[in-house]
């Protein structure tokens, strides 16, 4: 039976004459902290009490620093505090005053659950046999047990939903099964724990409420429950215990007309939770402040604090902590100091990156052979490429010049028998004269002094550390000490020191590593794949703490952090619908009517537990700001909508919050790159041998002329690039040449034989050139290419316009000269093929592997066009055709000459001359006209190269 209480509402202060009530209630429009500080002095300080002897217990434990600076600075002297406690130590000093247990571990109890699935409920596992499998459904089912033992649900309620479960809800097969074991997986689970002496959290709690009644608290003249909003069923039983014996006050803050949940611990405790004859409407003044994204929401905060008087009264709100680095970005030069009192993802730092790295070598390696890839993903880290190892002395300089050198060896930058290889053998790295030549040569010229001992010492180090020995690894021993190794390298060889995130999350690592190593289960033998998918399980579910000072500077703080906290200056961001309130619509693994069955309600406990947070804090606040993101797939949160709505009905009119919008002013100078002429570039390029790809480059971008053939400057290939369309075509090109050789001068005859020698050769050129830049997937590619080439054959045996007699020409390159009214110029072609025609035609054929058409538009329109670089470019498209033209009207003045481009995509020929085409002079007027018109261009010293912004490629 409970106790009846008296029920005390404070609306300012509470009064000395009001003390010995057991039920307090504070105004939201009131800070919390402050209020129980004055209660603590009126009850405990005056009266010359034993401040030791009371126990303060919160959900958290951030106020608690906040009190004892407080009563510091009111008593002026030594004292001994009361004794803070979160909720769940204080239940775990219940269940100590009794038995001695350690915490569980999650991994040791997820292995545990899984153990005990595959011997009493192996139906259960379906299709997921193998831990790493499984694990994702450990979680989910130990997390349904937990919230079991929290709501102290008992077994005959299970066993309910057991029956229910026989009967079969309206769910996946696999969850009915799960259901029906629940009982007994529950049952064994706790038989299990009870046994190591090693609780979980649900395990603690249960305990203490079934303790709680026969446990004395003689250290303990009072306990002081403060601004709980929900107490699950197991803190609801030892807190009334508690109460009934005197030993509890409840110190609430909120009214219960307001809140349903207030209004359910009323009942429960037989009293009145109201701030007073009405609820007290808050009295800040409200500002929203609208971002299109994450960084501009930042920029938001950041213009905001900058009208901020005075930081240590402001708290910045982040619901999502992924958006740490960018408020830090923005602030950090506008607020001296801060406090950052929050989780950050593990699995968003850089140093989990490496390991992702690291694993993905070791899983996609072959044989003994690293993936190139994945190898250098590894060496590009900025943790490893800054390694400071060798010995003359140690630094980085050397190391990052040493893998930047391996790089261009393995991309093909710079030519070496390692070139290009889709696999590589760490051996042949280590062993590779080339490379130390060319990394000893960068280093001179660096002035850094280093000789092939020291680089291939630092080479050994990087490969044994991050490769090979984690190859083998097979259990998770093993893994822990292959992975303190690593770290103790990465942490004092390289500069992850220097950063205080790094090292927060460095420790973290290396406590993960020590549960690794002290797991129950850490000798069993896993697949490495397994290894790697547990370990990143792990890491997932992972966030570091920052370090920093509560008690100064600016707050910044993740949504429970602020529980019982006020400030004069409240900012919230993320306040978006998904993330605040963050709410799971759906159960992954127990339905919500199995849930609600068992009186939980988790989405509707969640998002009033949620709102009522936020509501107390910013109603206690002088300004608030309140900063959302609006875009498609984002909505600004319910809570915005409910304070829009409470101020319009106040003001009887809508609009009355004003809405910020952020942006960002962008000033784009309409600036043209351009390199004027000097009299040396003009006379390289009088005596400069054109092509039709040089004037072609010229018609489209300027610029990119300059740079290619009068500076010189080429992109270089990378040969462990996936093939691009210039890759295919030189592969095609190569192919049909060293095919059709044999027919030189002769009529080409596509037979059985020559079809067996040309998918021979087709393999072999493949697999020296394209086949070694790709991966699994080089069959699609391959493929689709032998698929066309058989096309292509099929038309050159069958097609009427392809009887040819002879074959002139393969891959020849050709000089000639064009005499032009602006000088006489150098040209030289590369043909793909001449062919002389059965008709006596000569016909130059230029194979293209791409869908652009590079045909000129009618002669008419090219002959009457004005004269401009981009009307040549637009008319003429590419010089390539009308040059063949050219040349071949000289060469063979008697014979009928025509030129054609020939699509291997579609096998289609298409001819530059038709039936109804002007004469030959007709043709070469036109087309030189305009050739011309842009030699003359490039030669004028007062029309320099400039960027066409507009070009396409």
């Amino acid at each position: 039976m409970i106790k009846q209480g008296y029920s005390l509402t404070v609306n300012r202060r509470p009064l000395n004459t009001a003390f010995m009530s057991k039920i307090i209630t504070y105004s939201f429009c009131e800070p919390f902290i402050d209020n129980l500080i004055y209660y603590i002095e009126g009850e405990f300080v005056k009266k010359g009490k034993d401040l030791s002897r009371v126990a303060v217990v919160f959900g958290g434990q951030r106020p608690a620093l906040f009190i004892k600076r407080e009563l510091a600075r009111r008593m002026k002297k030594s004292f001994y505090p009361p004794r803070f406690f979160a909720i769940n130590d204080f239940m775990a000093h219940i269940v100590r005053k009794t038995e001695a247990f350690g915490g569980v571990q999650d991994m040791d109890s997820s292995y545990l659950l899984y153990q005990l699935a595959k011997a009493k409920a192996p139906h259960i596992l379906g299709g997921r046999a193998s831990f790493s499998q499984f694990l994702p459904w450990t979680y989910e089912i130990l997390k349904f047990i937990d919230q079991m033992d929290l709501e102290n649900v008992e077994n005959d309620r299970l066993k309910n939903i057991q029956s229910a479960a026989q009967i079969g809800y309206e769910v996946p097969e696999s969850i009915n099964k799960l259901l029906q074991s629940i009982v007994q997986l529950r049952g064994l689970y706790h038989e299990r724990l009870l046994k190591d002496k090693n609780y979980s959290r649900g395990l603690q709690y249960l305990r203490a409420a079934q303790l709680v009644k026969d446990t004395a608290f003689e250290e303990f003249d009072q306990v002081l429950f403060c601004n709980f909003f929900y107490f699950n069923r197991c803190e609801e039983t030892v807190v009334k215990e508690l109460y009934a014996r005197d030993l509890a006050t409840l110190i609430f803050q909120g009214d219960q007309r307001k809140w349903p949940v207030l209004e359910r611990l009323a009942k429960k405790f037989d009293c009145a939770i109201q701030e007073g004859m009405e609820p007290q409407p808050p009295p800040f003044k409200l500002q929203l402040h609208q971002g299109f994204d994450a960084h501009s929401q930042m920029g938001l905060v950041r213009e905001i604090l900058k009208g901020v008087k005075n930081p240590e009264q402001a708290v910045v709100v982040l619901p999502n902590p992924d958006h740490i680095i960018p408020l830090l970005s923005e602030i950090t030069n506008i607020v001296q100091e801060f406090n950052i009192s929050m989780g950050y993802p593990l699995k968003r730092s850089s140093l989990y990156s490496l390991f992702e790295f690291v694993f993905k070598a070791q899983v996609s390696k072959k044989g003994g052979t690293y993936y190139t890839r994945d190898y250098l993903k590894v060496l590009r880290h900025p943790f490893v490429k800054n390694l400071s190892l060798g010995d003359t002395p140690p630094s980085p300089a050397i190391t990052r010049t040493l893998i930047h050198k391996i790089e261009e060896v393995l991309s093909g930058k710079e030519k070496t028998d390692e070139s290009g290889k889709l696999f590589i053998d760490l051996k042949d790295i280590e062993s590779l004269d080339d490379l130390y030549k060319l990394t000893l040569d960068a280093l001179r010229r660096l002035n850094i002094e280093a000789g092939r001992a020291e680089l291939e010492e630092i080479l050994a180090v990087i490969h044994a550390s991050l490769f090979a020995s984690w190859d083998g690894v097979d259990n998770f021993a093993g893994f822990a000490e292959v992975m303190e190794k690593t770290l103790d390298l990465l942490v004092h060889k390289g500069f992850l020191k220097n950063y205080p995130l790094n090292i927060n999350i460095a420790n973290r690592m290396y406590d993960i590593n020590d549960e690794f190593r002290s797991a129950g289960f850490r000798k069993e033998r896993f697949d490495a794949e397994d290894v790697f998918r547990i370990f990143d399980s792990k890491i997932s579910r992972e966030i570091v703490a920052f370090q920093g000072s509560p008690l100064k500077g600016l707050q910044i703080l993740g949504s429970l952090e602020t529980r019982s906290l006020n400030f004069e200056t409240v900012i919230v961001a993320d306040v978006n619908e998904g993330t605040l309130p963050t709410l799971s619509v759906y159960e992954p693994l127990i339905p919500r009517e199995v849930m609600v069955s068992l009186g939980i309600d988790r989405l509707e406990l969640e998002e009033e537990i949620q709102r009522y947070q936020f509501m107390r804090l910013i109603s206690s606040a002088k300004n608030v700001h309140l900063v959302y993101q609006a875009s498609r797939d984002k909505e600004r949160s319910r809570f915005i909508e409910e304070l829009i709505w409470e101020a319009e009905k106040k003001e009887g009119r809508s609009g009355v919050v004003p809405v910020r919008q952020g942006g960002f002013q962008l000033k784009v100078a309409a600036h043209v790159r351009e390199v004027r002429k000097t009299p040396a570039m003009i006379e390289f390029l009088r005596n400069h041998c054109y092509s039709a790809s040089s004037v072609n480059t010229y018609l489209r971008n300027p610029l990119e002329f300059y740079y290619t053939y009068v500076v010189g400057v080429k992109e270089q290939d990378d040969l462990l690039d996936e093939p691009d369309a210039r890759h295919v075509g030189t592969f095609v090109h190569k192919l049909l040449e060293q095919s059709f050789t044999p027919f030189l001068n002769k009529k080409p005859e596509i037979n059985a034989a020559f079809r067996k020698r040309f998918e021979n050769l087709f393999e072999r050129l493949f697999e020296d050139t394209i086949g070694k830049s790709l991966h699994s997937d080089a069959f699609l590619l391959k493929t689709v290419m032998m698929e066309r080439m058989s096309r292509f054959l099929k038309n050159e045996e069958e097609d009427e316009s392809r009887q040819v007699e002879k074959i002139l020409y393969l891959e020849r390159e050709f000089e000639d000269e064009v005499e032009l009214s602006s000088g006489r110029f150098r040209f030289k072609y590369i043909v793909d093929r001449v062919d002389q025609l059965k008709d006596g035609t000569v016909m130059i054929i230029d194979y293209k592997t791409g869908s652009r058409d590079q045909m000129p538009n009618a002669v008419e329109k090219i002959a009457a066009m004005p004269l401009s670089r981009e009307a040549v470019r637009d008319q003429v498209v590419s010089f390539q055709v009308p040059l063949y033209f050219h040349y071949l009207n000289k060469q063979f003045k008697d014979r009928p000459i025509n030129a054609a481009l020939y699509n291997l995509r579609t096998t289609k020929l298409r001819a530059f001359l038709g039936e109804k085409a002007p004469g030959r002079e007709a043709i070469n007027a036109a087309f030189l006209r305009a050739l011309d018109f842009v030699m003359g261009e490039i030669l004028d010293p007062d029309v320099p190269f400039v960027e066409d912004l507009t070009a396409e490629y």
